[in-house]
């Protein structure tokens, strides 16, 4: 009888088609750009007329928190929170936080606790950022109803996201980016100054926006930024992290090639059971020898800290008040 993982495993260990290697590195983003906008599917549509809706308002303790929707696709609007810190006077740097797997956008904003996701937003907010928190499809509020009992909210949406011949990464990096937008508009945001931000399935929202925008400053990812060897083809994921045809472009640490010279801070705990610190190690020495290429050396970290699958944030959170500063 036959092995059909172990056949699969060895064709996904041949270096993909794209891979970084020191070359003409702007026709070589350009390449990689535009494939990888095809593979995951709707960050090349047009973008709808409309601007970010205020649908309620609530006074906290050093920040205003909105309920907003914006423009992200025709038929369909992004949600989440707006939240204005009190100090927030004029041109002010703006972070897009992108949840991982769980309770949403209320989970990182104080409303809901989920550990692992340490109110990254709320810790955003009291540095004095401008800050977004996305309401990830199929989490949170996000989820279609009745997706639970699949046993995971995104098992479904991501399925017929495939039948349309998208996927749910393209429909989250739609959103993301529909975000960023509607930040450089905004009176009291610096475009120059605008940074990704997430945890687990929103390290990989993080990574992917700014590999695909420029617009973005800097990505911060923690929880994900592993080989695919190290994570989706090596532990049981849910499907909304698969891309048809990506093992034939890049992996995963490729896509610092896409961000660099922009900013990169990674973080991973060695314990994580789903991306694994050794995949981690070799993700950050190619991402920091394709930063040296790139002539910016400073401009890549990666931290290791002694725990699971959970947001830390203390070096990303330094990192990005670096990049923001500039």
């Amino acid at each position: 009888m036959g092995n059909p993982y172990e056949y699969l495993r060895l064709r996904l260990e041949a270096r993909p088609e794209r891979s970084w290697k020191r070359r003409d590195s702007t026709a070589w983003q350009d390449d990689v750009r535009n494939l990888l906008s095809i593979a995951i599917g709707c960050v090349l549509e047009p973008w709808p007329v409309g601007e970010m809706t205020i649908l309620g308002e609530f006074r906290e303790e050093d920040h205003i928190r909105y309920d907003i929707r914006f423009p992200s696709r025709e038929g369909w609007n992004g949600t989440g929170w707006l939240l204005i810190p009190d100090a927030a006077v004029g041109p002010t740097p703006a972070v897009v936080c992108l949840p991982g797997h769980g309770r949403g956008a209320d989970a990182i904003v104080g409303l809901i606790e989920e550990p692992y996701q340490a109110n990254f937003a709320l810790q955003c907010v009291s540095r004095g950022w401008v800050t977004l928190v996305v309401e990830q499809v199929s989490f949170g509020r996000n989820q279609s109803p009745g997706s639970e009992s699949r046993g995971s909210s995104c098992l479904a949406d991501s399925m017929m996201s495939l039948s349309l011949g998208e996927t749910m990464v393209g429909w989250r990096v739609r959103d993301a980016m529909a975000a960023v937008r509607s930040l450089v508009g905004h009176p009291l945001v610096d475009a120059q100054g605008i940074a990704t931000l997430g945890i687990s399935g929103g390290g990989l929202t993080s990574l992917y926006t700014a590999a695909l925008d420029p617009s973005v400053l800097v990505a911060g990812v923690s929880g994900f930024f592993t080989p695919m060897s190290h994570s989706i083809h090596m532990v049981d994921h849910c499907p909304d992290n698969y891309v048809p045809g990506i093992a034939r472009i890049v992996d995963v640490p490729d896509l610092a090639g896409m961000i660099a010279p922009r900013w990169l801070a990674t973080e991973n705990g060695t314990l994580d059971p789903i991306f694994h610190i050794d995949g981690y190690r070799q993700a950050c020495q190619k991402a920091a020898m394709i930063y040296e290429e790139a002539g910016a050396p400073e401009r890549f970290s990666g931290c290791e800290f002694d725990g699971e699958h959970e947001f830390r944030g203390t070096a990303l959170f330094e990192d990005i008040a670096r990049a923001i500063a500039k």
